[in-house]
């Protein structure tokens, strides 16, 4: 059983992630507005990986370099994962809120959880179970609060796919981290991605001097911030924790969603969406401390 602790420097990487990411389903419905979903996704990615590209030049130069074998997997797995996991997240948000988007895309750590036991050797305890299980919980009555009653959508199916999608990238992921530098790692995944998305780049040459400068404010934010900084962050904090531990932070993300589509998307969450959010909170923690127990 693992017993390290979480440092200071791990938390804020993982709260980093979150928040960004938790911003980012807002950030879509304002990129919607003009952009389609698959050109959307590309854009945001060319911009990402022009960002992590650019840090990759100042590692350090006596770091494990990342061999051809190794960097031609990134790319396959940044270019599979991330293009389903962004592309079906937008197709999704143009029929889904972006609070049930974030209900659905914070299951992932069942998901995660399961093929980390089977693929990674990664065990959970009972007291990870349980706080996975009051976890579902919380986010379950967020998605209550959200639309009323539990409907499921086309939308749905979307977001469905890429929550699997993310799942299997944090798994794939991982091998690599234990082994190289994780900037010089999401250089190379989110290079991937952006080249998976390629097909869509006469679209989003087309729509680019069409689209509002609000939505392409919003595109550009996308890039830079959930994408680069904050996948960034993620596999700084996915080298430090197991991936089943990691990925069930990802449950913090619904409040966070609920908060940030209330302030700018005027979708006014109920007072259950909130009490499943503070639900959904003490899960992570009763996860969080699992390890310890």
């Amino acid at each position: 059983m693992n017993t390290t602790p979480i440092t200071l420097k791990t938390k804020f990487a993982l709260g980093l992630a979150l928040t960004l990411w938790a911003s980012a389903f807002v950030g879509i419905r304002y990129g919607l507005v003009s952009y389609s979903p698959g050109p959307l996704a590309l854009f945001r990615f060319i911009i990402a990986s022009f960002c992590l590209l650019i840090l990759c030049i100042r590692l350090p130069k006596n770091r494990q370099k990342i061999n051809g074998k190794d960097l031609c997997w990134l790319l396959v797995i940044g270019a599979i994962t991330l293009s389903i996991y962004h592309v079906c997240l937008n197709y999704g948000e143009l029929t889904v809120s972006s609070g049930i988007a974030s209900f659905i895309i914070s299951q992932s750590p069942v998901i995660t959880t399961l093929l980390a036991i089977l693929f990674l050797g990664e065990r959970i305890n009972v007291y990870g179970i349980l706080g996975l299980l009051i976890s579902v919980f919380g986010v379950t009555l967020i998605m209550l609060g959200q639309s009323g009653a539990l409907k499921f959508e086309t939308g749905c199916l979307f977001v469905l796919a890429s929550t699997v999608s993310g799942s299997v990238f944090s798994v794939l992921q991982k091998h690599f981290l234990k082994k190289y530098h994780s900037i010089e790692v999401t250089a190379y995944v989110v290079l991937g991605g952006a080249i998976g998305m390629l097909f869509y780049l006469p679209r989003l040459i087309h729509e680019m001097p069409l689209a509002s400068t609000k939505a392409t404010i919003a595109t550009v934010y996308l890039g830079i911030f959930p994408a680069g900084i904050a996948y960034l962050a993620w596999s700084y904090a996915l080298s430090k924790l197991s991936a089943s531990r990691t990925m069930n932070f990802i449950y913090v993300m619904p409040l966070m969603t609920t908060i940030m589509g209330w302030i700018f998307l005027g979708e006014v969450p109920a007072l259950m969406a909130l009490i499943g959010g503070l639900v959904a909170l003490v899960g992570v923690w009763v996860v969080s401390c699992s390890d310890r127990i």
